[in-house]
């Protein structure tokens, strides 16, 4: 990673390994984008302002606010802006001007002083390994409050070497979270945001655009991601002369942000990339981001356990002796974690055991557990609590609620409980939950806790900044929590997946990727998650498990609910207590199977070879990084007319290396989890990489396994 400056020190060059992000310092205003895309080795090389602007034509003046880094609301200003301030004397306009630039080995800091107010703005570009950071700094240096209006944390402009962009991005609903959705941007704005209190479900902060062109292997693709957990917004801006950029961070939606005199506000971080290896290079990217940067250290490069979930076989009605029964039976097929999911609280906001259903504490069933072999874990859901809880009962005022007004409530008839949400833009609050979450782990010594959450906001009433609040309160108990237990591993659950934010990854390492773990919908469901997320996060608690039938009232064979599981992080949510002793050691060979194949799936690299969308089959690849090893998923959902796949391409192999290949499934002789040898059993790289492996699926949910291990 270097930064370097041309001679005059006004231009900066930003290259990574991946990319190479230009600007320059105008004579008056913020700093120009003069280039990003494909590493360049020189300043020299980049434009000068005059040239990256001259494309702007008459009847817009030409002004140093064109491809502006930071457009900042003032003056001849007609685009959308990152950030516009309201001061005390009426002025709604802002005029910054460079003070000074830093340089260290991987960031550049730029100073910018407002010339009418006593402002001070830091703009900040972090260089990773394969990204760029963005974020901003300001400071009221002033007597004067200063109100925020504005405060998108970025504007990434776009290469005028393409006019037409395409704009991939991500979106849906619980049960049908996080989808690809494409559109070619037409000049306008066109607007993705969240303004439920979380991040989504029904837009993801990430964006890609390409020219059209690009696929999964294969393409120029400029992205970026805001690390923010609550509300957010990205906008896409084309203008009629055929420029494209990219604003994103916090939504300003009902926030504004108030900077009293010495007080300072720093933005989310919005971070870009690049790549010409489509949409598979993309995410292998935002991938090895997270592993690199993001995630704890202690569980960056960790193989996730096979857990056994409650909640699908027991539901609610969890008590001391059936949880015990079941994790007697998950220790037979293999389990290495057991969680009990909702019901064993006292109530939502009352976090110590029902004194009904575990009369003698969680300790029995912790001992039993850790006799089994298997670490133990919990289900919270810390952000709301029940009416009839005794934390509601101290603190009714915690509860979110408009002023001279009853807080919103929210009945589930399915577990008899009302509840509202705790106000966590509170700091009080925060303060409290981080501590009765910090006592319930050291007291249990749980070795992973499941937060969900189950409620947008509804009434948001108190302070204006109580979007922003909320969740900047919320990042800081899960991260404090994460550096004060370094071993625990937590799964970030919102109803599914309705927090997909990167910003989450800072603290947790599995993520429910859906409440909807039918099979054929997460073939789907996968490939948007892996757009952006690591696919050892894909959690849930029902992969293998009956309880998913209500989705589409599907009856799916065993093995292939255990195949669509081993893409993530496999968990097994069936009521074990009913399974014959056959099923029960059927599973525990497709577990086994699983563990085998886990360091591949978990650390290594993955390409999408097919998507689901557009065949009767879905094909995930996934190769070590040392590239020593590869396995491939190939998932037939209804296949018809006896109808033959093509030959699998399988890249990211080493060319000159031979393979030995086995596969499992096929065959009606042996069990799934048997290694047979194909027609072609030993192919090199290059091979697999050119000419492929012919590999037939037919009917309805049939599925194979291809393990390719390098010849030493």
């Amino acid at each position: 990673m270097t930064i370097r400056t041309n001679r005059d020190k006004t231009s900066f060059l930003l290259t990574n390994s991946t990319m190479s992000y230009g600007l320059a310092l105008a004579e008056t205003g913020l700093p120009v984008n003069l280039y990003w895309g494909a590493p360049l080795e020189s300043p020299d090389d980049l434009p000068t302002i005059d040239e990256r602007q001259k494309q702007r034509q008459w009847p817009v003046d030409r002004t140093s606010r064109m491809f502006c880094e930071l457009p900042v609301f003032g003056g001849k200003f007609f685009d959308e802006p990152a950030l516009k301030i309201t001061y005390s004397d009426g002025i709604r306009a802002s005029d910054f001007r460079c003070e000074s630039h830093e340089c260290t080995e991987d960031t550049l800091l730029l100073a910018f002083r407002e010339q009418r107010h006593p402002i001070l703005l830091k703009l900040r570009y972090t260089l990773r390994e394969r990204l760029l950071e963005r974020s901003w700094t300001i400071v009221n240096e002033g007597r004067e409050d200063a109100v925020l209006e504005n405060f998108a944390s970025a504007a990434w402009h776009l290469p005028s070497d393409v006019t037409v962009w395409r704009a991939t991005h991500l979106g849906g609903h619980g049960l049908m979270e996080e989808l690809p959705a494409r559109q070619v941007l037409t000049p306008g704005k066109f607007v993705i945001e969240s303004r439920t209190g979380l991040s989504g479900p029904f837009h993801v902060p990430f964006f890609a655009l390409d020219d059209g062109s690009a696929d999964e292997l294969s393409g120029r693709v400029f992205f970026g991601a805001v690390l923010w957990s609550g509300n957010w917004k990205i906008t896409f801006d084309r203008n009629w002369f055929d420029q494209t950029a990219v604003l994103g961070g916090l939504n300003e939606f009902d926030s504004r942000i108030v900077l009293h005199p010495g007080e300072s506000f720093t933005t989310p971080v919005f971070a870009g990339g690049y790549t010409d290896e489509g949409f598979s290079g993309m995410s292998r990217i935002l991938h090895r981001w997270q592993e690199d940067d993001l995630l704890p250290r202690a569980i960056a490069r960790r193989e996730l356990p096979v857990l056994t979930n409650t909640w699908g076989s027991l539901n609610f009605y969890v008590n001391e002796e059936n949880v015990i029964r079941t994790a007697e039976q998950a220790a037979k097929i293999g389990s290495e974690l057991f969680v009990i999911d909702d019901g064993w609280q006292s109530a939502l906001g009352d976090w110590f055991p029902d004194r009904k259903k575990f009369p003698n504490g969680l300790r029995p069933v912790i001992e039993r557990v850790k006799q089994l072999g298997m670490d133990f874990g919990l289900w919270i859901e810390p952000e709301s609590f029940e009416i009839k809880s005794e934390l509601y009962k101290a603190h009714p005022e915690w509860a979110m609620h408009y002023p001279g007004c009853k807080p919103e409530t929210r009945y589930r008839d399915d577990v008899d409980r009302t509840s509202a949400m705790l106000n966590l833009a509170n700091r009080d609050v925060a303060e409290y939950l981080y501590h009765a979450i910090h006592t319930l782990i050291r007291e249990t010594g749980i070795r992973y806790l499941k937060l969900d959450m189950n409620c947008f906001f509804s009434s948001p009433g108190g302070a204006e900044r109580i979007w922003i609040d909320y969740a900047a309160n919320l990042d800081w108990i899960f991260q404090t929590l994460s550096r004060d237990f370094p071993g625990l591993l937590m799964e970030n659950c919102a109803s599914g997946s309705a927090r997909a934010s990167l910003q989450m990854t800072r603290a947790f390492g599995r993520m429910n990727r859906s409440d909807n773990q039918d099979t054929l919908d997460i073939l789907k469901l996968h490939e948007g998650f892996t757009y952006m997320n690591l696919p050892r996060m894909a959690g849930g608690a029902c992969h293998i498990s009956d309880s998913n039938f209500y989705v589409n009232h599907r009856t799916v064979p065993l093995s292939y609910q255990a195949c669509c599981g081993m893409l993530g992080s496999l968990a097994c949510g069936k009521n074990l207590m009913r399974c014959t002793d056959k099923e029960l050691a059927e599973i525990r060979t497709y577990v086994d199977l699983y563990k085998k194949l886990r360091p591949v799936v978990h650390l290594g690299d993955l390409y999408r070879l097919a998507s689901a969308f557009e065949h009767p089959y879905a094909i995930y690849e996934y190769v070590a990084r040392d590239r020593s090893e590869a396995v491939v998923f190939l998932l037939g959902t209804s296949l018809q007319f006896a109808s033959k796949m093509p030959p699998v391409l399988l890249p990211g192999l080493d060319g000159d290396a031979v393979y030995d290949m086995v596969c499992y499934g096929g065959s009606e002789k042996v069990p799934f989890v048997t290694p047979v040898k194909p027609e072609r059993s030993t192919l090199t790289g290059r091979g697999a990489a050119q000419v492929g492996v012919q590999v037939d699926l037919i009917g309805d949910f049939d599925c194979r396994i291809l393990h390719l291990v390098r010849r030493k």
